[in-house]
């Protein structure tokens, strides 16, 4: 009797730690942020027990002020799970004070924000990702997160806290999570918006710093249209009063920044060496066997080739393609939507491929490029897509070096449903999904 008394006290203590760092429905101020934080109580509160469980390597508050001491912190009530507007969309955000305290000799400012995105930024993105719906309709997973950095100046010690904003459109946050090596997660960051005191930042996980391309294609983007103080976003509260079946697009155009490339650009002349006689399609296959058996031993656990269907050189659009057969499998719900499926079948599967297949023809390939094809399966569903995605070496190596997103790739490719060749927007794929389950 009294064990069962403990255990019921223990689950009440848990509940009330955890609603406690949810914020209030009445602290939220766009209306309708207010709404869903009202009608989604019961997934924030399942999100904040399991943020709980979570071993930060330093004392980490969930609070809506930040910078503060963490012997005032410790005095002020927490609280800072809750959706809210950034950007003219919905989304869902976490702000809070972690308690670690970087040296500015020892790590820069791309070190100490790579320092805090692995140690809290990821692990509570995980959690969101795990708990939230993809019924749910906001536009992208924010977080703002305040550390300490330890500096001279004019031989003075001093101590000073620094902000770090991360905004992960929905799509690219649920591709992060199921990264499984620092280049699937860097392709995600780049896709994502990073503030470090305000002042964009070209997060990069291996190395010391971004390379110096890599760093000025990114930032580009930011000059393009000069962007609000990300501190001051919570406090853009719309005077609309909107329905909550008026939600805008699950990912805003503006986060995926402006694409380099139309959206109606096809492989160029320089690509294509219109040769699809039988003869140079037997030459490279003869060329290349041994790398692509190569390839299909290392990758096959990622890819899922297709055991009868081995990696084959044929001719299509006045070039040989290097056709890679595979299966994918989309967890439900993914809805009935072509559009969808294949936009799913390229941010879950497909995308993760184009770097690790890449480095197998780093010697320059003899061929215009990679025929990515794949038959797509769901538990629910009977029927099965056949989705290609035709894409030229040069988007290819493209993408490999970060200066391509995966829209830009999609745009510079060909991509066919069933045989048809399609216009694949994955954002409207997305918003398309979210108005059909309103």
């Amino acid at each position: 009797m009294e064990k069962n008394k403990f255990v019921s006290m223990l689950v009440m203590i848990m509940s009330l730690c955890s609603a406690a760092q949810i914020l209030p429905v009445s602290q939220v101020e766009d209306p309708r942020a207010r709404q869903m934080q009202r009608k989604y109580s019961a997934q924030l509160q399942q999100i904040a027990a399991d943020d709980m469980s979570i071993h930060f390597p330093y004392h980490f508050y969930f609070n809506q002020t930040l910078d503060v001491d963490e012997s005032r912190q410790k005095e002020l009530p927490q609280g800072s799970v809750h959706f809210d507007r950034f950007n003219e969309q919905v989304v869902l955000e976490i702000t809070g004070n972690y308690y670690a305290s970087y040296s500015a000799a020892s790590l820069n400012a791309n070190q100490r924000a790579r320092q805090t995105f692995q140690d809290v930024v990821l692990p509570l993105l995980k959690v969101e990702v795990a708990h939230i719906d993809r019924t749910i309709p906001f536009g992208a997973y924010a977080f703002e997160i305040a550390h300490h950095v330890r500096a001279k100046v004019m031989g003075i010690d001093t101590e000073n806290p620094e902000n770090l904003t991360l905004v992960f459109p929905r799509s690219v946050a649920e591709r992060l999570v199921l990264a499984k090596d620092a280049e699937d997660q860097q392709a995600s960051v780049l896709d994502s918006q990073v503030y470090l005191n305000s002042e964009p930042l070209a997060l990069w996980l291996v190395g010391d710093d971004a390379p110096a391309d890599v760093k000025d294609h990114y930032l580009a983007e930011y000059k393009q249209t000069p962007e609000p103080d990300p501190r001051q976003y919570r406090h853009q509260a719309q005077s609309t009063s909107e329905p909550l079946a008026e939600q805008e697009d699950l990912v805003n155009p503006r986060l995926l920044g402006e694409p380099r490339f139309p959206a109606n650009a096809k492989p160029s002349s320089h690509d294509l060496q219109e040769d699809t006689s039988p003869a140079r399609m037997v030459k490279l296959q003869t060329t290349y066997q041994s790398t692509l058996e190569h390839l299909v031993y290392d990758l096959n656990q990622q890819a899922s080739f297709v055991a009868y269907a081995p990696p084959v050189f044929v001719p299509f659009h006045q070039g040989a393609y290097l056709q890679l057969s595979m299966s994918t499998d989309l967890a439900p719900p993914a809805g009935a939507s072509q559009y969808r499926i294949a936009a799913l079948a390229f941010d879950q599967h497909i995308s993760h491929l184009f770097r690790p297949v890449s480095k197998y023809f780093h010697d320059g390939p003899r061929f215009e490029g990679i025929d990515f094809s794949t038959t797509v399966h769901q538990e629910v569903q009977p029927n099965t897509e056949s989705v290609e995605f035709v894409v030229p070496s040069s988007a290819l190596m493209c993408y490999e070096k970060f200066d391509c997103s995966g829209q830009e790739l999609i745009n510079r490719s060909i991509v066919l449903i069933n045989g048809e060749r399609v216009t694949l927007d994955l954002q409207r794929a997305e918003s398309d999904y979210n108005a059909s389950l309103r």
